[in-house]
């Protein structure tokens, strides 16, 4: 996506993450990769090339792809670079490229060839930074008008990133996963009006309206590992409204989702996990009548604090797939409108101790393909005793015969 080369003929409304997805299965369909593994709740592969392939690759790419190293010998026509060491002889190379598009920096830099990259390289559109521990990015970075992607993730030192990265209006991806010293997100974030693809570990206590900004071109939203962080979203009603997948993951001190789910008619996967003072009641409190959500999969787990499942989970009653509910040990009953989600596939439920009981009515979830129940010992004894007729047509009952 960062080099443009994503392509729909078919549906040119097609979201580019769609596009993507098709080629990766089209590429699996024709046997190019092997060994190859799908993310349960996201479309994240992991997959070797075979050799074949690889060789390939690197025939067509040799002339626009180089590993650099102290011996290396760059051409002028080299494209994408991945760095693998440092020192005066990799600097003088690096003064022989003008058209170089890719940096990745495979082993720590000092910050003067990260200045050099960024003054000479006036076209980059990849910079991968990471596993860094650069304290401070040059405020030079403003100047790369044509950057899609900037990755800083695990950077454990940098505290703050310089305001001119707001100037990068073509930035699409930013992914500050694992900074865990970074203090706060710059003022303007909001004016990096194409980001797509944004993942946040952060210091401070909020992320507000004026953090997150209307993102309007935002499709993945990650906020995890933000131990201070107590209140998402303050401020943010009306926003986000083409946010497609939602993680906020190992946040304990979070009290306060402020969501205005019924604005979020785009979101497809919610994920709220580890986030031990969240209810989720906080989500409800408006008129949810009549929402028209287009929900596919939630995964709640690690909510101590949630009894029961928000209202508005009624809005995508048509369109929700998967269910994941994993130690909510509070979590009391399931609600009776649970048979009403026709396009339920699949209903996971772990380590929720205090639940006891399916709802009435559960051989009206006729989509319904599997079932698992573990770490729920009432439940699983009455399913066993007494539910199972109702629910027939699943052809896989998990129930855990441990519990």
């Amino acid at each position: 996506m960062a080099h443009g080369i994503l392509q729909s003929s078919a549906n040119e409304s097609q979201e580019l993450e769609d596009v993507g997805d098709l080629y990766i299965k089209e590429l699996l369909s024709r046997s190019f990769f092997q060994d190859v593994d799908q993310g349960e709740f996201l479309p994240v592969y992991t997959f070797k090339m075979h050799d074949i392939v690889h060789d390939l690759a690197i025939s067509i790419a040799k002339g626009e792809c180089s590993v650099v190293t102290k011996t290396s010998t760059l051409a002028a026509k080299f494209c994408h670079l991945s760095i693998l060491e440092s020192g005066q002889e990799v600097t003088t190379q690096l003064k022989r490229l003008s058209k170089v598009q890719t940096i990745i920096f495979k082993i720590e830099q000092p910050l003067s060839i990260l200045k050099a990259c960024i003054s000479r390289f006036k076209y980059l559109r990849v910079l991968d930074l990471s596993k860094s521990s650069f304290e401070v990015l040059p405020n030079s970075i403003g100047s790369l008008k044509h950057l899609r992607y900037l990755d800083l993730t695990e950077n454990c030192r940098i505290k703050q990133l310089p305001d001119s990265i707001c100037k990068l209006h073509s930035l699409q991806t930013l992914v500050l996963g694992g900074c865990s010293n970074l203090e706060r997100l710059p003022k303007g974030i909001r004016d990096i009006i194409s980001l797509r693809f944004l993942v946040v570990t952060i210091k401070h206590t909020y992320l507000s309206k004026k953090a997150i900004g209307c993102l309007d071109s935002l499709r993945f939203l990650s906020i995890s590992y933000c131990e201070n962080l107590k209140c998402l979203f303050e401020g943010t009603k009306g926003c986000l409204t083409n946010l497609r997948t939602l993680f906020v993951v190992e946040c304990p001190s979070l009290t306060t989702l402020s969501l205005s789910i019924k604005h979020l008619t785009a979101l497809e996967t919610l994920a709220i996990i580890n986030c031990k003072e969240l209810s989720l009641m906080e989500m409800e409190g408006e008129d949810n009548q009549d929402l028209k959500l287009s929900l596919q999969k939630l995964i709640i787990g690690g909510l101590p604090r949630l009894e029961v499942l928000p209202q508005w989970l009624q809005g995508s009653a048509n369109t929700l797939q998967l269910l994941w509910i994993q130690e909510c040990e509070n979590l009391k009953a399931l609600p009776e409108w649970l048979p009403r989600l026709k396009s339920l596939h699949r209903l996971a439920i772990g380590k929720c101790p205090k639940l006891s009981s399916l709802p009435e009515g559960m051989e009206a979830l006729i989509a319904l393909s599997q079932l698992q129940i573990e770490g729920c010992l009432d439940l699983s004894r009455k399913c066993k005793a007494e539910d199972l007729h109702k629910i027939a047509h699943v052809p896989l009952i998990d129930l855990d015969e441990d519990s």
